[in-house]
């Protein structure tokens, strides 16, 4: 089977490359149109998230969280400095995460549906859709109960968290 280059048409030679299926991959990519093409494809990641339209983190292990779109941090009113790297507890301002030890080491922690959701999402690579938590969140000098409502995806190996909804409980 003829393989040529999805791009430019170069051919590739006639040994199929498998996938994980069995199948025969036909078409690919030269490495000149590598070299000359995906660079400019290339965009952060956090502005590939923002065409997704809502607001959304990448959550790595930990769970810690590895970027955000805009959409995310217009919502939680935060730049990406206040965001990647941390704990979702912290960014979301969770007061528990203000106490010694920090976001997952408090025994409110073990209970918290958005860290045990994420963590099970990682685990097991089962999503949830429109899961409900009640963060105690502190704002200035006062404490809130926020619902919100998230839903999760693994993709090759993170987590994508979105946030649903978020206001304060009723």
């Amino acid at each position: 089977m003829k393989r040529v280059c999805a791009w430019c048409k170069k051919d590739l030679g006639t040994k199929p490359a498998m996938v994980d299926d069995g199948g025969a991959i036909t078409h690919g990519i030269c490495k000149s149109c590598v070299a000359k093409y995906l660079p400019a494809l290339a965009k952060p990641l956090p502005d590939f998230l923002d065409r997704l339209g809502v607001p959304v983190l990448l959550m790595g292990s930990g769970p810690k969280v590895l970027t955000a779109n805009r959409h995310a941090r217009e919502l939680l009113g935060k730049n990406l400095s206040e965001i990647e790297g941390h704990r979702s507890g912290e960014v979301i301002e969770c007061i528990y995460s203000k106490r010694p030890g920090g976001c997952g080491e408090q025994e409110h922690c073990k209970s918290c549906a958005i860290r045990q959701t994420v963590l099970e999402t990682y685990r097991t690579g089962k999503g949830f859709v429109k899961v409900r938590a009640y963060p105690d969140i502190q704002f200035g000098e006062t404490e809130k109960t926020m619902s919100i409502e998230i839903t999760t995806q693994k993709v090759k190996g993170y987590v994508l968290l979105r946030i649903d909804d978020l206001r304060e409980k009723e």
